[in-house]
């Protein structure tokens, strides 16, 4: 008998850093974390460089969800290793586009403002006109050129950040979850937060998800009551982001967000706390913690170990608007570490029959099947097993089993 504890932790092991390989070697030993490519934007009339992170171990039956991050040559890196920590158990395996400026005051604004706290702004207020080349020129080139799937994220600071909530409240049906770090609602005397309201209440938001964080920057003699009735310019970024939380708060049932104060960071420093805690609340929906059951199985019913993996999977299929199923050789093990393990046979083919439900035209389910019923000395429960795991794709294993118990 194997002896299953120690086999069970190697394969979540396995399983964690074949999803998280993201960091490859070239021919010169280069650590290569991403790629460079460009397309030219007829919307914006210029060349556009992007930078690209694909899952190393890409599955040619497979598509990703995409990650999509504003001000690249910052945020790429700390975005690509955060993903690297956090698959495959707190968010799916991904592919990050990182996309660089040219005119980020341009690209990220809603509106014109010549002149802006002491500087010249004249090219602002392109946002829409970036949103489409964002949705109608970069995505579908990601789409047609990468294992792109459809749900994807956003993900911006400061000015990035005003752009995110622009596209959630006017365009929400460009991403599927949204991520504003310190957003510069400030901009154009907060005129996003002024129409926030009236933009709520004429969507459906409750099936996207938005994730706000804020720093303080409340100054040293200003606390959340007064801050509200200051007027002074370094008060007006959490001044006009306490408002929109506001609004939030007051339209809760209609929307699925998380807004989030750090007192310890400022407008720089929040960046990367932020994105660690908004990844994680944007794919809250990710994590399957009941599968974790399998560790203590005697504390369960059948139903209570087999049930979840049934709905979780559900829900994640909905939310990445496609089939998800569970990896097959983490099921099989699961159920082998039952049986061998701990000495539960009924709990353990509930296990190769879930598998076999979720991957009936795999041969190795009625494999496993097969191999169970040997263990219960069943002879001809597994030979039926073993014959319709060779007809579906002449299974060698099975053949050889097979031959073993007809002679």
């Amino acid at each position: 008998m194997r002896n299953y504890t120690v086999i069970i932790a190697l394969i979540i092991s396995c399983f964690h850093f074949k999803g998280t390989a993201q960091l490859n070697q070239n021919g010169e030993k280069q650590i290569v974390i991403g790629q460079v490519d460009s397309l030219y934007s007829e919307r914006l009339k210029e060349q556009r460089e992007i930078w690209i992170q694909v899952p190393e171990e890409i599955d040619s039956l497979k598509k990703y969800p995409v990650i999509y991050v504003l001000d690249a040559s910052k945020n790429f890196y700390s975005i690509t290793a955060m993903l690297k920590q956090l698959i495959p158990w707190q968010i799916p395996n991904s592919i990050i586009v990182g996309i660089t400026n040219t005119d980020r005051t341009r690209d990220f604004t809603p509106t014109n403002v010549p002149f802006q706290r002491g500087h010249e702004s004249k090219t602002s207020g392109g946002a829409s006109n970036f949103l489409m080349f964002v949705e109608q020129e970069l995505k579908p080139f990601i789409n047609n050129k990468y294992p792109a799937e459809n749900n994807s994220t956003i993900i911006g600071h400061s000015t990035g950040g005003l752009f995110v909530l622009y596209t959630f409240l006017n365009h929400d049906n460009v991403f599927d979850n949204y991520l504003a770090i310190d957003p510069s609602l400030w901009w154009d005397k907060e005129q996003l937060v002024k129409e926030a309201e009236e933009k709520i209440n004429a969507k459906n938001l409750k099936e996207k998800s938005l994730y706000i964080a804020v720093a303080n920057s409340l100054g040293k003699a200003m606390d959340t009551v007064k801050v509200r009735k200051d007027k002074t310019e370094p008060t007006e970024q959490i001044r006009a982001n306490l408002k929109f939380h506001d609004l939030l708060v007051e339209n809760s049932k209609k929307l699925n967000y998380k807004w989030e104060y750090f007192k310890d960071e400022d407008h720089g420093s929040v960046v990367i706390p932020a994105q660690y805690n908004g990844l994680r609340s944007v794919f809250s929906w990710f994590p399957f913690h009941e599968m974790w059951r399998f560790n203590t199985p005697k504390r369960y019913s059948i139903e209570q170990l087999i049930d979840p993996y049934y709905k979780h999977y559900e829900k994640l299929s909905k939310r990445m608007k496609r089939e998800i199923k569970p990896e097959w050789n983490l099921i099989n093990d699961v159920g082998f570490f039952m049986l061998e393990g701990h000495n539960l046979p009924e709990k353990a083919l509930a296990f190769f029959e879930m598998n076999l439900d979720f991957y009936p035209d795999k041969s190795g389910s009625w494999v496993a099947l097969g191999d169970y019923y040997v263990s219960q000395k069943d002879k001809a429960v597994a030979i039926a097993y073993y014959k319709k795991a060779i007809d579906i794709d002449g299974n060698e294993d099975a053949s050889v089993k097979l031959e073993k118990l007809e002679n």
